[in-house]
């Protein structure tokens, strides 16, 4: 089952979607997004091992790419998918190290709530920013995993378990879990179990 989650700040409707500013590559003009890739020096094996990922990203599907790793997905959140041989997600082009551990911190930008996969702030990044709204938490996201509740004013995010059960709270806006756990967040019939 998908876990869901419901951004919810203060009844204001947040319009923002965490914005990154991407940068084409020289000479990406050509090629579309492999293209970038390529002009970015990354391998031919690479920029097709990534579109597949990305062709093969349940949550991409009906999404819209705009980067070479970068989707916004049909329920307007933002997947941001590691760069080959790289740790952290960032936009290609961007400037970032995505070998640096800070890089995460600087694209879950202000105003947004932001989870990974994996402990640390590892694997492809998604970003949530539109308050009032539904999402889906990403498939396989079973156990481990790691947040950032960069949204505005001081709000909380509330996790919901299989009964509806309240499982966590986290801290008011800015606050960080390197360790979380997404195992007990769980969806039945499509009911909300996150609350932001």
């Amino acid at each position: 089952m998908r876990s869901k989650i419901r951004l919810l700040c203060g009844g204001a409707m947040l319009a923002l979607l965490a914005a990154a500013t991407f940068t084409s590559p020289a000479g990406a003009t050509s090629g579309g997004f492999t293209g970038q890739l390529r002009s970015a020096g990354f391998s031919a094996a690479q920029a097709a091992e990534l579109q597949s990922t990305i062709d093969h990203d349940p949550a991409a599907r009906g999404g819209k790419q705009l980067a070479a790793n970068r989707v916004e997905a049909a329920d307007g959140s933002a997947i941001t998918y590691t760069l080959p041989g790289e740790k952290y997600a960032h936009l290609l082009g961007d400037g970032l190290d995505g070998n640096d551990a800070r890089t995460p911190f600087v694209l879950c930008s202000y105003g947004a709530f932001c989870g990974w996969p994996k402990a640390n702030y590892e694997g492809s990044g998604r970003t949530w920013a539109a308050c009032g709204k539904y999402f889906e938490i990403p498939d396989g996201w079973n156990s481990g995993g790691s947040w950032i509740n960069n949204q505005t004013h001081h709000y909380t995010t509330s996790m919901y378990g299989k009964s509806h059960n309240h499982v966590f709270t986290t801290d008011p806006a800015y606050s960080s879990d390197s360790h979380g756990n997404w195992g007990p967040v769980w969806s039945k019939n499509g009911e909300i179990t996150m609350r932001m």
